[in-house]
């Protein structure tokens, strides 16, 4: 699995932001990607996709390695498929750029819950990738499992969030040596049934939502109105798992997170409890 986008929807620098963490990184070029993970089969050469964002096309290019390129033109098939978490705009405007004005895919699996596909079959323009067959839709009820290459399989997790337009999964990648759990939007952990750490005890990593650090960040938006799980409460709660706690890597930060920002206190302590903050280019073995 390799990480190749780690903040919110809006991306980083996020847009119209002016903040101290949005103006550093604007002036050092540190532009950051918004979250996604591409499952790399190296035996197969098959990719997918966790979601397809709005900045799809240098997520296409950070995998490029992982197969032989084409000597020239559009690579029509640069992925084999993608798996959609709902349809909140980070998560699935990059579909977009499969279509007939760019990349132009010919049934690029695309696997979503019954909600989600209903969803972009009767709505525009994502009801014209299903007519021109730019995509296949592959309906998979959360809580099923999908089965892949080289040994790998992909189970929808049920996760509460705001439901505006479909339902929310995350996905646990189970492969030969290992499994990931990724989830990058949800409400509050106390609204999980089962508990999130009933699926945490199957898996030796966890991508988790870490959009938000504290209440401090927002100071004219509701976080309850909005869900996450607040990051420090997130470690509170995972500590207690103590030695069963597997690896934990916060994922989906917010352009407020301070773990976002160079030199900030909260990116040092966090470590020093044993949790992780994602980054492009982060790659875990399964």
């Amino acid at each position: 699995m390799r990480v190749i986008g780690a903040v919110q929807d809006g991306g980083f620098p996020h847009a119209a932001c002016s903040g101290l963490a949005c103006r550093r990184a604007r002036e050092s070029g540190s532009h950051r990607y918004v979250a996604s993970l591409a499952l790399i089969l190296p035996k197969s050469q098959k990719i997918y996709f966790f979601d397809a964002t709005p900045d799809i096309r240098e997520q296409l290019e950070a995998v490029a390695d992982a197969r032989e390129p084409l000597p020239d033109g559009v690579d029509r098939a640069p992925i084999d498929g993608v798996f959609l978490s709902h349809a909140h705009m980070g998560h699935y405007l990059g579909l977009a750029f499969f279509g007939y004005e760019a990349v132009h895919t010919s049934e690029l699996p695309v696997y979503a819950t019954p909600r989600m596909a209903a969803f972009l079959r009767d709505n525009g323009p994502w009801s014209q990738l299903v007519e021109r067959e730019n995509i296949s839709l592959r309906e998979v009820r959360p809580g099923s499992t999908v089965n892949l290459e080289d040994g790998v399989s992909v189970t929808l997790v049920p996760s509460p969030h705001r439901e505006e337009y479909t339902d929310t999964v995350g996905f646990l990648i189970r492969g030969p040596d290992g499994a990931l759990l990724f989830v990058p939007d949800t409400d509050a952990w106390e609204r999980w049934s089962p508990s999130i750490e009933s699926w945490l005890g199957q898996v030796d990593i966890a991508l988790l939502d870490g959009t938000f650090y504290s209440r401090a960040e927002l100071s004219n938006r509701s976080i309850e109105e909005i869900g996450h799980p607040l990051v420090a409460s997130s470690m509170d709660r995972f500590e207690k798992l103590g030695q069963a706690a597997p690896e934990i890597v916060f994922i989906h930060m917010n352009h407020s997170n301070p773990l976002l920002l160079d030199g900030s206190p909260e990116r040092p302590a966090l470590e020093r409890r044993g949790f992780k903050i994602a980054a492009e280019g982060m790659e875990f073995d399964l």
